[in-house]
């Protein structure tokens, strides 16, 4: 390296590691709008990347756990400086059909619909190297080491330190400067080495089914420099199971073809598929010329060599091979030359289209000179608008970053995707889960009415005659769903159909008819009043609820095999939906159900009181020989929290039992990184033979912090008007929070979305989290946070408001999208409670109770409430 490289590398490794949110917008808008290939300066997508301020006094973002990370609020991102990350942290880039996930070293997947049937690219779970493989770009300078002549091991050795990425991983020549970042619905990496800088953003935007590269190339040095750009993407044999088990045979019905035009069309088209008139043609194209190609991945990739190594770009080129059989690939190969100070973009698309024609439609409409940067407004909109329904400032940063960002962007892709692909799950056999996806409803209800709408009607469209459901299906696939029978899957939609309407104000919805699973057709409230019916219909010697399967604590399928346990928890769920149904029958037309529905809970409030009440705490079920789970004269398994949780979010718990229920909650199960889902953890219960779980202490749902649970542990503190303890138990699972308390290595997973659970006291792990992103905590915690501590919550009647937040807090504010009006809420904690509504005013006169009335559409309506 010259004197001038060494240098510009220097000035690189500088520059990037004080850069704010885009490396475009921090480069200067002149030099990024400046000289893309062909474009006659048409924008970029960098100039559609706001350069926002950072949050510390000094202008640099404020960088966490080691410096491994920052949040840049407001650009609604999150900032990585570390490749090598304890896991892969992961975004989702979707538009509802074409989906990618992606880590924050370029590592992931993409699927179109379904990452079963439809799995585009190869991702190698659990698999060392971690985190392989992803679309991947590499650079390399032409003047050193290449061309095809280049053959001998000295040739190779010298070239293969000469290629570098964007992503830092999969190459072993590692940029001199670099750092990535995630935000709504792109990823963005910035790079520098040799006097190049490389800022690549991938997303998938509104327009078509295709992912977006976008790359931007900057020549730092004081010479011409003239490189090859590699872009690569491992193809999947999109039937994952079925490549896993017969890919000695599927290998020989795929193919990689070169189109006219530098298009390279990739074709799945294997005996007996699920969907074969819907599996999609995949095309891979630039809007530049290429310089070659590979559809072959041996010929790219070469033997017992990896992405990290790929022989043909060691060779200086691309071999042009197709592929009628084999292991498939795409690869593209273009060439750029760079004056000093020059910036170039590229595009490159990896999308689907049914057949060949509209696969050459698509590449030429993504070549139009403003394509990508039109896709990427358009993305910027669309999440502009769904976070538009909410935002607060709180006296917490670090919550209020959650609540108006990172929770229901999280909650949206859980909506998305049920509990189905992730770092975690291979995405290869859950489809959409009954109640996980009903539960994501709930926090979607104030974003997007009209897709909660949508996704109420399919899983309504699950539920028989007799008002049980599928547990999960597969609208995608078309598999036959998976039929097990639980206690209370068929319940949660009451739930959502409630929190539907209170938003919408318009209960016309339960007049709508959606069929049934096994024939025929019913109204929306049909379909719950046959779930309270089938509940009803299946209650067991003690008159709760049968377990069924199980409840909603799977591993319970142990205390009911025989098909005699109950389900104490289901009890109080029941009870739950039975409230809802009250409100709901008078609107159906059923007002004669209404005074049944309340008979219904009476009867099960009677018996949750003195079947399951144990001294301290509630129990939590009955086992198939009739002893009670969850009692205080069993050595294991004696308190579980979902029985504490919500014998309050039911009304069930009488007088006192509420609130010792919870304190028991606080005394033996909480712990600094969250409560416990049971304690003790079961070792040999009820038998050394047979316990009730085989998951290790500590663990998953034999006492892990299991953060789903956590959620209503919130909600029942702030119903019991205990604000503090509210607020600790839900600031102490903030991910950020968690892994500062826990540190990084021990936490792992992503600080900006939750995860399923961390690993309890009783493990030799405590605080690792797992199974992160795809998780009900997402909806849980939104709900509890925006309803109950800031206490801003849809009613049938109007917007009501009920804060139950910390005693210490001055006040805060909400800005809530309600029934089309704009409400502007400031709260004033006067008292220094946190709870208990005084005074309301609506633009300067006082209104009585906090019961909002509704405006119209458009209006903007200012709220003064004083607590």
């Amino acid at each position: 390296m010259n004197v001038n490289e060494k240098r510009s590398a220097a000035g690189n490794a500088g520059r990037l590691s004080a850069l704010g949110p885009a490396a475009a917008a921090a480069a200067g808008a002149a030099a990024l709008s400046a000289a893309r290939s062909g474009a006659d300066g048409a924008s970029s997508v960098g100039e559609t990347v706001p350069d926002t301020a950072s949050p510390s006094a000094a202008g640099m973002p404020e960088r966490r756990s080691d410096g491994a990370y920052a949040f840049l609020d407001e650009a609604r991102e999150i900032e990585f400086y570390r490749r090598d990350l304890p896991t892969p942290w992961m975004n989702y880039l979707s538009n509802g059909t074409f989906h990618m996930m992606l880590s924050h070293a370029g590592g992931g997947v993409a699927f179109y619909k379904s990452p079963q049937i439809w799995r585009i690219t190869r991702y190698r779970f659990f698999h060392l190297p971690t985190d392989r493989s992803g679309p991947y770009l590499y650079i390399q300078e032409t003047d050193r080491g290449s061309g095809s002549d280049a053959g001998s091991a000295a040739d190779l050795n010298r070239a293969s330190a000469e290629y570098w990425c964007p992503t830092n991983e999969p190459s072993f020549t590692r940029p001199d400067a670099w750092k990535s970042a995630h935000g709504m619905g792109y990823t963005r990496f910035e790079a520098a080495k040799g006097g190049i800088s490389a800022r690549t953003v991938y997303f998938v935007g509104p327009e078509e089914n295709s992912l977006i590269w976008n790359l931007n190339l900057t020549n730092d040095g004081p010479e011409e420099k003239t490189l090859n750009v590699y872009a690569y993407a491992e193809f999947g044999m999109m039937e994952f199971m079925r490549e896993l088990q017969w890919q000695c045979y599927n290998k020989h019905q795929v193919s990689v073809t070169h189109a006219e035009g530098g298009v390279l069309l990739y074709r799945y088209g294997v005996e007996n598929q699920p969907k074969p008139e819907e599996t999609p043609l995949v095309y891979f194209a630039a809007d530049v010329p290429l310089t070659g190609y590979d559809g072959d991945r041996d010929a790219f990739i070469g033997s017992y060599r990896s992405e990290s190594n790929p022989l043909a770009i060691e060779r200086g080129g691309c071999t042009n091979s197709t592929l009628l059989g084999g292991d498939p690939c795409g690869a593209l190969q273009m060439t750029v030359t760079l004056a000093p100070g020059e910036t170039k973009e590229i595009n490159v698309f990896l999308g689907t289209a049914p057949d060949e024609a509209e696969a050459l439609l698509a590449v030429e409409r993504s070549r139009q000179k403003d394509f990508a940067a039109r896709s990427f407004a358009g993305l910027r909109e669309n999440w502009d608008d769904y976070l538009g329904a909410w935002n607060c400032e709180l006296p917490d940063p670090e919550a209020q970053r959650m609540l108006n960002v990172w929770n229901p962007y999280q909650a949206q892709r859980n909506f998305l995707f049920s509990r189905n692909i992730s770092f975690y799950a291979t995405g290869t056999f859950r489809g959409v889960g009954f109640r996980d996806t009903a539960q994501d409803v709930l926090a979607v209800v104030p974003h997007d009415i009209e897709a909660a709408k949508d996704k109420l009607r399919l899983l309504l469209g699950q539920q028989y005659a007799d008002g049980h459901v599928n547990h999960y299906f597969f609208p995608h696939e078309g598999w036959d769903p998976v039929t097990s029978v639980h206690s209370d899957d068929h319940l949660w939609t009451a739930l959502a159909v409630w929190d539907l309407i209170a938003e919408s104000g318009d209960a016309s919805f339960l007049a709508e008819q959606i069929p049934y699973y096994d024939g025929g057709e019913g109204s929306v409230y049909e379909h719950l009043r046959r779930a309270i019916d089938f509940t009803e219909d299946h209650l067991g010697a003690n008159g709760f609820p049968l377990m069924l399967r199980s409840d909603w604590n799977d591993q319970l399928f142990r205390v009911c095999r025989e098909g005699r346990g109950e389900s104490i928890w289901t009890a109080m769920q029941f009870g739950t939906a039975l409230l809802k149904m009250i409100d709901l029958a008078p609107m159906a037309g059923g007002g004669e159900d209404a005074e049944r529905y309340r008979k219904l809970y009476d009867d099960q409030q009677k018996r949750v009181n003195e079947a399951g009440w144990d001294g301290k705490w509630f129990r939590r079920a009955v086992m198939d020989d009739g002893r009670f789970l969850g009692t205080d004269e069993h050595d294991q398994a004696k308190l579980w929290l979902n029985a504490q949780t919500w014998s309050v979010l039911s009304g069930m718990a009488d007088g006192e039992k509420g609130r010792i229920a919870m304190d028991s909650v606080r005394d033996m199960l909480d712990t600094e990184l969250g409560i416990k889902k049971l304690h003790p953890p079961i070792v040999d219960f009820p038998s050394a033979e047979d316990p009730l779980t085989n998951y290790n202490p500590g663990t998953g749902e034999n006492g892990a912090v299991f953060c789903h649970a956590n959620t209503w542990a919130i909600i029942a503190e702030c119903m019991l008007g205990r604000g503090d303890l509210a607020y600790k138990y839900y600031r102490q699972l903030i991910p950020s929070v968690a892994m500062d308390k826990a540190g990084i290595e021990r936490y792992r997973a992503e600080p900006y979305v939750y995860a399923s659970n961390l690993f309890g006291p009783d493990s030799d792990k405590f605080g690792l989290a797992n199974v992160s992103w795809l998780t009900g905590t997402a909806a849980w915690m939104y709900v509890a946070a925006t309803q109950h501590i800031l206490g801003v919550r849809a009613s049938l009647e109007g917007l009501r408001i009920d804060p139950c937040i910390p005693p210490e807090w001055e006040g805060y504010t909400v800005s809530r999208r309600f029934r089309g009006a704009l409400y502007e809420i400031e709260v004033r904690n006067e008292s220094g409670e946190g709870r208990v509504v005084k005074e309301v005013f609506v633009g300067g006169e006082r209104l009585e109770g906090n019961q909002l009335p509704i405006y119209a559409p458009g209006e903007t309506v200012r709220v003064e409430v004083v607590l």
